[in-house]
């Protein structure tokens, strides 16, 4: 234990050694958090204001609780408490608080300190857990001076922005090869048939909390799937359970969202292409999403368009059930009648996306790499062990 830590302990993954010429400090000295403020969906107005609940943005309205740039941090609920960062004015709803750091503590150097740290550990109750402001304020953190905290934080920021980057440049591929697939089926001679001739379906695996433990293994879950479209690598959970073959994807492979946990169906009936994972060696579809594999010699990226098609997800849409929780029916997609182009023109559609989709995967590489990177260097650069220059950070 370090010295001067009294009445709490030191915050989980710094080191039991400091660095000499670094305060060690209680949390509660550092920050407030800030209560958030109950707001429906039902009297949410339409505007660009993100309204950040414990699990990150969760909806827009149109006025801010809180000034932005701004760090928030989940407070309750089962699974995961967050932490994110807002550069716009916010809004914190009621299962979140908002990050007010000290004067002596720079607010991006908070952000990454707090999400290294986490926040799950330090929850209380069962049914209902929470993270109480005296859990909070019992760690102590590491403190550098202004100055380092600043380089530090323009260190990490650097990373982000390019994996930021390079998700806005993939993004823009999704929209790309959307595009090229409409312009398809719109100048050609179509016919409909049922997808469920066209495309195989299978059913993700069921797992045990008790089975996310490390492995070479990964579970592709609903968290893959991007509310706007498009996969996320960030989504993989490691798994140790049973699985069948089918249920591994591979490189390429469609998955489509069977639930959905947003209350505007935001992710339910997207289809995403999963690439290969740098970090896994195998990847196991979970039961929130079904693996579609095409029929017939159709091209996967032929697949890939009518699956993404807003065509498709609005049909997903008008099939499902639950309110907190939406469920896909179980009809729902075989029963959709795809637009069909002569197979000639499938391959041609494939040919031009082949090397779109060969960029997404570099992409998705390249931020993989730069994941792992900044993962391993966080513990290091907040304990000091390894010092970020300062020449050059504006005071």
């Amino acid at each position: 234990m370090l010295s001067g830590v009294r009445g709490g302990v030191l915050a989980r993954g710094i080191a039991p050694t400091v660095r000499g010429d670094w305060r060690v400090e209680r949390s509660s000295e550092l920050f407030e958090l800030k209560y958030g403020k109950a707001l429906v969906e039902s009297i949410r107005a339409p505007g660009d204001v993100p309204v950040f609940g414990t699990n990150g943005q969760a909806g827009t309205h149109n006025l801010a609780l809180f000034k932005g740039p701004g760090v928030i941090i989940g407070r309750k609920g089962a699974g995961h408490l967050g932490v994110h960062w807002s550069d716009r004015d916010y809004w914190v709803i009621d299962t979140a608080y908002s990050l007010v750091p000290s004067k002596r503590m720079d607010l991006k150097y908070s952000y990454y300190l707090i999400k290294y740290v986490g926040l799950n550990h330090l929850k209380h109750g069962t049914s209902n857990p929470s993270l109480t402001r005296d859990a909070f304020g019992a760690q102590y953190f590491p403190v550098p001076s202004l100055l380092e905290q600043r380089a530090i934080a323009a260190m990490f920021g650097a990373v982000d922005d390019k994996i930021e980057s390079n998700r806005r440049a993939a993004d823009t591929l999704v929209a790309l090869i959307g595009a090229l697939f409409e312009q398809v089926i719109s100048s050609h001679e179509v016919v409909y048939a049922p997808l469920g001739e066209l495309a195989r379906t299978v059913n993700g695996r069921s797992y045990k909390s008790s089975e996310l433990q490390e492995s070479s293994t990964a579970l592709v879950t609903l968290k893959s799937v991007d509310r706007n479209g498009g996969y996320k690598e960030s989504g993989l959970k490691p798994y140790t359970g049973p699985h069948k073959p089918e249920q591994e994807v591979r490189p390429g492979e469609i998955v489509v969202a069977q639930t959905d946990l947003t209350q505007g169906a935001e992710v339910v009936g997207r289809g995403v292409r999963v690439p290969r994972s740098g970090r896994y060696d195998t990847l196991v579809a979970s039961l929130d999403l079904a693996i579609v594999r095409p029929l017939a010699g159709m091209p996967v990226e032929y697949l890939h368009g009518l699956l993404s098609s807003e065509a498709f997800r609005q049909h997903c849409r008008a099939h499902v059930t639950g309110t907190t929780v939406l469920h896909l029916a179980k009809d729902a997609m075989p029963t959709w009648s795809a637009p069909i182009v002569h197979p000639d023109e499938q391959e041609r559609f494939a040919e031009r996306v082949r090397p779109m989709l060969a960029r997404m995967d570099a992409l998705s590489d390249e931020s993989a790499r730069l994941v792992a990177l900044r993962d391993a260097l966080l513990p290091e650069v907040l304990s000091g062990r390894v010092r970020v220059p300062i020449e050059g950070v504006v005071p």
